[in-house]
């Protein structure tokens, strides 16, 4: 037995931001928009701030990997401006951030209670428009926002229903400007939810279909950005496989990979991306012996003849973008080693098709240290 769910309109193409008028429209009239403050003072988002009226006003205190502060701080802005819908433009912090304020604005705060000490949300949330300028997180149409308590030492993700944006609008335009070591960090962000989406153990069929067509895109496409950044056409084979990995995991969820990825983020400051990257190779090879026809199948998405094969291109991309390929490089020593296997041992973990004790664990980040 398997469900498919997928409630967010999806709007993609070259110059789709131009209809976001019309769609913030469908809502209401005073609108929040949230971004962060690499971005707030770019071109691209006094664009659509200035698209979305005069009932329009701006958050931009959105850290790289947003704080549970932060969305109590939005969601008191929601409550007093009376907004009426919000949209988000930015990377998977900014939309994360926006997605669990929508609902806090409505239900009371702080989020940590949401977040860290177990209280379940309500029903209730304002509607968001997700507008990502990244091709990796996929956010813009999961459940799933992913937040960091620093008082209680925590990043995890809290998923709801409520989460899903009301509309997700995809311009590859967007994407041009960003470097190429974000690039890089975020397309394989890509690649790591399309592949855990296919590995998890909750993998099903519709998903299983998306995730190897988000490969085959990241796979013919990344490198060329990589290469160009100025490609739109490979820029928007890039922002397809990205939405492709984020319908292939939302419902799948993600495993090790992930889960080793919340210490790496949190303890030791990575991007998301980057901290997925890590370890994502380390696991091709590992879960490889679970994987049997499968595995055989993954890796012909991407044109490779093994899972061995496809850890290969994958620590070749990583190599080649300048991304960290060893614990070391990102301050990691081995007498830290036994708290980052503790930090990884997040629920997600247990999705994961070959079976990990700490012990293992330890023997593999050894491996990469």
């Amino acid at each position: 037995m398997w469900t498919y769910t997928q409630p967010t309109e999806i709007s993609f193409g070259v110059g789709a931001r131009k209809s976001l008028p019309e769609i913030a429209a469908r809502f209401g009239s005073r609108s929040v928009l949230v971004t962060d403050c690499a971005l707030c003072e770019l071109p691209m988002v006094a664009e659509t701030l200035n698209a979305l009226g005069d009932g329009a006003v701006m958050f931009s205190n959105v850290e790289p990997n947003p704080q549970v502060t932060s969305v109590d701080a939005l969601a008191e802005l929601l409550v007093s401006h009376g907004a009426e819908v919000c949209v988000a433009i930015g990377g998977g912090s900014s939309l994360d951030c926006a997605k669990a304020a929508c609902s806090v604005a409505l239900q009371g705060g702080p989020t940590r209670e949401y977040h860290s000490e177990g209280v379940a949300l309500g029903p209730e949330h304002l509607p968001l428009i997700a507008i990502p300028t990244t091709a990796g997180t996929g956010s813009e149409v999961t459940p799933i926002s992913v937040l960091d308590d620093p008082l209680k030492n925590i990043k995890a993700p809290l998923t709801h229903p409520n989460f899903f944006p009301k509309v997700a609008l995809i311009d590859p335009e967007l994407t041009l400007t960003k470097p190429r070591t974000v690039t890089a960090s975020t397309g394989l962000d890509a690649l790591a939810h399309a592949i855990e989406g296919y590995w998890s153990k909750n993998h099903q069929p519709i998903c299983d279909t998306l995730a190897k067509e988000a490969v085959r895109l990241v796979f013919e496409h990344l490198p060329r950005v990589l290469e160009d950044g100025s490609d739109l056409a490979a820029r928007e084979g890039m922002s397809l496989a990205a939405l492709l990995g984020g319908l292939a995991f939302q419902l799948p969820k993600n495993a090790a990979v992930h889960a080793c990825s919340f210490p790496l983020s949190s303890d030791y400051h990575l991007a998301h991306g980057t901290a997925c990257a890590m370890t994502l190779d380390l696991f091709c090879r590992y879960n490889a012996p679970a994987m049997g026809e499968r595995g055989g199948a993954l890796a012909a998405a991407g044109r490779f003849k093994s899972m061995e094969a496809l850890a290969d291109g994958i620590a070749h991309i990583k190599a080649n973008s300048g991304l960290p390929t060893r614990l070391r490089e990102i301050g990691v020593t081995e007498a830290e080693l036994d708290s980052i296997v503790e930090g990884s041992f997040h629920p997600l973990m247990n999705n994961n098709p070959r079976p990990i004790t700490p012990e293992v664990l330890r023997e593999l980040y050894a491996g990469i240290l």
